[in-house]
């Protein structure tokens, strides 16, 4: 018994002499990191400050053992899903560690920079999945607004994360994807498995097809068509394989619609070209739009108006799901509509309109200059800074727009450019939703016609489902107003989310995949950027002094809570 007392008591020091000696290599190591360039091993880490806080909430303690190293492995091979690549979150190291006998297995100072390396692994995990891997202001500064991600609110998750019994089964409770998400995700997988499957067939070139043509290209079609569920398994078998019956025609349309091209059943040229895109390219497409939903999703309520750019289309989102929608018209390439999320406070009845400086530049200075009458034409009137109208013969129409004295401005009318009704969300883009009188411009399929703002084709009904009163605010009362021409502004009670979201491939309940035109030119940009190794998150200061955030992370490691305002 002695012996085995001596025997207990020798192992327990070893391995408290191990703890001690890995808690001060940690701090030594850790000690001085708190410069976002530091670096373990060859490896820029995501946020020195925020591990160093980490350990330091932990007593220098080593955060990562045997379980939850299986489990952040487990996380980072589901990662496939969401588009990500392993590399993005130090999967080497993780597979190395478990190939090589465990943490356990490691001298002490490889244990010490392979816990950091894991909990840089996790915090590039929680980032990366909450709010984007590629920081999108950066891709786009002058287009893009987002906030970059809290430094406190990440590392108030870390620590839970790594306080909490069941690593997975936190993540899987605190990151939480809005049904958009979910289904483009999904759709990610139905193309893999498409691919894994071989694909589909190219459509050779050739004349335009139509209803009733002849020709051997046609079972090229059906199988292209077969491949993506535009031509169901279930349509009765074509008398001749090589005619252009009207079941096909059914399913060119199907694939024209989903793809945004002109519904007309007729295999032209962009219709093929859409067809013969190839399975690889959809895939990268649509993890490219899961990298764009991400930054939109974190923290997303349940209620909010969702404009997508290239799919010109708007849409009211009540309790998470798609209530409503309309066609719109966005900004033409060059005058782009800005990406960004914002709060629609209010609604303006007869607007009036001020030409912004962009257009006073490029348009309304240039046609002034070779036309007198183009003002009057447009129903515009000149007007000082205190509202003063002022004689258009009186202006000197050759100066710079720059130093332009005076503002133009159109009266509420049927032919306001902003039509009868605007949706507002102050922003640094000055943008925002509005009616048109250009009513004739929704039929066409490609509506890329804007200076930047969004026309929308049913403002009214749209005014109507965001107000959410029909005793008070019905179309009668409108309608009243307009007839007033009397500009009227109404606020809503409670302010809603809008989400101006350029989604090139995005996805329905049903698992139909819809792909855009990429109107803009920037899908190539972002997946260069998405399949660009690691990337360093983009992150706010801290909102406490570092004592305080010491004291709220130390708190979440003593009671294994979640903390206030985490995930």
């Amino acid at each position: 018994m002695p012996v085995l007392r001596l025997g207990v008591l020798w192992l327990a020091a070893c391995l408290w002499s191990g703890l001690v000696q890995a808690d001060d290599l940690l701090r030594a190591r850790l000690a001085p990191l708190d410069d976002e360039q530091a670096a373990v091993a060859g490896v820029t880490l995501a946020s020195g400050p925020l591990l160093a806080d980490l350990y330091r909430a932990r007593d220098w303690r080593p955060a990562w053992d045997a379980a939850r190293l299986a489990a952040l492995r487990r996380l980072l091979l589901a990662s496939r899903g969401d588009g990500f690549h392993r590399g993005d979150f130090h999967f080497r190291v993780v597979d190395a560690i478990l190939g090589g006998g465990g943490l356990e297995a490691l001298p002490p100072e490889h244990r010490v920079e392979a816990d950091i390396l894991l909990s840089d692994s996790l915090v590039r995990y929680l980032h990366h999945h909450r709010f984007g891997k590629v920081d999108p202001v950066a891709l786009d500064p002058r287009g893009t607004q987002f906030e970059p991600a809290s430094s406190t609110a990440l590392a108030q998750a870390l620590v839970a994360a790594l306080a909490a019994d069941d690593l997975e089964a936190y993540i899987a409770r605190e990151i939480r994807w809005p049904g958009f998400y979910r289904d483009l995700r999904a759709g990610l997988e139905h193309y893999r498995a498409i691919a894994a499957a071989g694909g589909w067939p190219t459509v050779p070139e050739g004349p335009t097809l139509r209803l009733d043509a002849q020709d051997a290209r046609v079972p090229a079609v059906r199988a292209r068509l077969l491949a993506t569920g535009d031509y169901s398994t279930e349509a009765p078998l074509p008398e001749d394989p090589l005619v252009y019956d009207r079941v096909l025609r059914a399913a060119v349309e199907h694939f024209q619609a989903r793809h945004g091209l002109a519904v007309d059943g007729v295999i032209g040229p962009q219709t093929r070209a859409a067809m013969n895109v190839d399975v690889a390219q959809r895939i990268d497409q649509i993890r490219v739009n899961l990298e764009r939903m991400r930054w939109f999703a974190h923290d997303l309520p349940a209620d909010f108006v969702l404009v997508n750019i290239p799919a010109y289309r708007v849409d009211l989102y009540r309790d998470g799901a798609p209530r409503w929608s309309t066609r719109a018209i966005v900004g033409r390439p060059g005058r782009e509509t800005p990406v960004f999320r914002d709060r629609l406070a209010y609604l303006e009845v007869n607007p009036t309109w001020t030409v912004p400086p962009t257009i006073l530049a490029e348009d309304i200075l240039p046609n002034m200059r070779v036309d007198r009458g183009y003002l009057a034409e447009r129903g515009l009137q000149v007007v000082d800074y205190r509202g003063n109208r002022i004689r258009p013969e009186r202006v000197d129409w050759d100066q710079p727009a720059a130093s332009f004295p005076y503002l133009l401005r159109q009266p509420p009318s049927d032919d306001n450019a902003l039509g009868r009704i605007k949706f507002m969300f102050p922003n640094q883009f000055a943008v925002y939703l509005h009616d048109t009188p250009q009513r004739a411009l929704f039929a066409r399929p490609q509506r890329a016609l804007s200076s930047g703002c969004v026309r929308v084709e049913d403002p009214l009904r749209l005014a109507e489902l965001l107000l959410d009163d029909p005793q008070r605010w019905d179309r009668a009362a409108f309608e009243e107003i307009i007839a007033s021409d009397r500009t009227r502004v109404v606020r809503l009670e409670r302010p809603l989310a809008v989400l101006l979201a350029y989604w090139t491939a995005e996805a329905d309940g049903d698992g139909q995949i819809a792909f855009r035109p990429d109107i803009y030119g920037r899908d190539a940009a972002l997946l260069e950027a998405l399949d660009g190794g690691p990337a360093r998150p983009r992150l706010a200061p801290p909102a406490e002094a570092p004592a305080a955030a010491a004291q709220t992370v130390d708190a979440a490691r003593l009671d294994g809570r979640r903390p206030v305002g985490a995930g």
